[in-house]
């Protein structure tokens, strides 16, 4: 696409000045010419006084698409044909009088105002070529960019999860095999604290991996997305978590990763600063809508304060409006937070209903 639109530039700037004279030259005789064969043979003229004006549309073309030089050499040559061939007496060279000069001032004054505003729509058109390409440059730079960060953020999360889970399985895993003959009731516990870490790490490696794969909400849906992540939430972080998802809703694939990913914002806000010992999750389907609630018991905010450098709260946002949606957020401190999504059903499903009303 970039190729595409610069490679025009080149072509225009190396034809040689010469050849287009010549092309201008012979687009302005030809126009003249054309007009002039036509009053002569429909004998438009004296019948049409005014029909010298009918040059003036051969003008404008050649101001509007080839520039200032071609449109005063086809007012020159309009004023000669028609002082020429039709003003008596014909087929000889009179002196100009004022309305000839009338004339030929109105046809230099459109040829200079034509190829000047054709000149400024080029520009306008060149301009808005250049802020296409350097918007798609940003767009391009800020994919990446958010790839960059995804891929470090998963990065800590392993480190912080998987890793730590891996170490904790390998601690407890030498101090059973220690004390397996010996302490029998410790060599227990520490089986139980690794299978707890197993299952802990087991959680957070299926949950990143759903992260890493979002298109499996096509094949698994919305409702397993959310129960893995409730899973993690009660597995590693040791949350009591109250889930009420009932059936899978009937989204788009588009739709339930909206609804996932503010889900997952959500969590993540909760887990680093809510302090919150216990969530309550529900997903309803109820009067066209769909309803996503994420409630906790946490510390609180207030929601209509500044958090300069954190755009989680702004992203849920952002993501609830393109999909047509509208995002709550009620919260006070000491009393927890809510955060409540409304998302309308498909437009396609009214149109059906609509036709089986029909």
């Amino acid at each position: 696409m970039k190729h595409v639109g610069r490679n025009p530039l080149p072509k225009a700037s190396t034809q040689p000045r010469w050849r287009r004279s010549v092309s201008d030259s012979l687009l302005a005789l030809g126009g003249v010419a054309l007009v002039t064969s036509v009053i002569a043979v429909a004998h438009l003229y004296p019948r049409i006084p005014t029909i010298s004006f009918a040059y003036l549309l051969v003008v404008l073309a050649l101001a509007s698409t080839r520039g200032l030089p071609a449109a005063i050499l086809a007012s020159l040559l309009a004023m000669l044909s028609f002082d020429f061939f039709f003003f008596p007496p014909p087929y000889t060279f009179v002196v100009v009088k004022m309305e000839d000069l009338l004339t030929l001032a109105v046809f230099l004054a459109a040829a200079v105002l034509t190829s000047q505003l054709a000149s400024a729509q080029h520009r306008s058109a060149e301009q808005a070529r250049s802020r296409e390409r350097e918007l798609r440059l940003l767009y391009e730079q800020a994919q990446e960019l958010a790839a960059l960060q995804e891929r470090q953020r998963l990065a800590r999360e392993l480190h912080d999860s998987v890793s730590q889970a891996l170490y904790g399985i390998s601690l407890g895993a030498h101090t059973a095999r220690e004390a397996l003959e010996s302490e029998p009731e410790q060599a227990m516990a520490s089986m139980e604290y690794v299978i707890a870490l197993a299952e802990a790490g087991l959680a957070e490696m299926r949950a990143l991996i759903f992260e890493l794969r979002p298109e499996s909400l096509e094949t698994e849906g919305l409702v397993a997305a959310l129960t893995k992540h409730m899973v993690v939430l009660q597995t590693r972080y040791k949350l009591s978590v109250e889930a009420n998802l009932g059936e899978e809703p009937d989204l788009s694939i588009e739709r339930k990763h909206a609804l996932y990913r503010i889900a997952q914002e959500a969590f993540h806000n909760i887990v680093k600063h809510a302090c919150a010992s216990n969530v309550v999750l529900r997903l309803a389907r109820q009067e066209g809508l769909v309803t996503l609630e994420v409630r906790d018991n946490g510390r609180g905010f207030d929601p209509a304060g500044p958090f300069p450098g954190h755009f989680g709260l702004r992203s849920m946002q952002e993501r609830a409006l393109k999909m047509g949606g509208t995002l709550t957020i009620r919260s006070t401190a000491g009393q927890g937070t809510c955060i409540e999504v409304r998302m309308p059903l498909e437009v396609r499903q009214g149109r059906e209903k609509t036709l089986q009303l029909s």
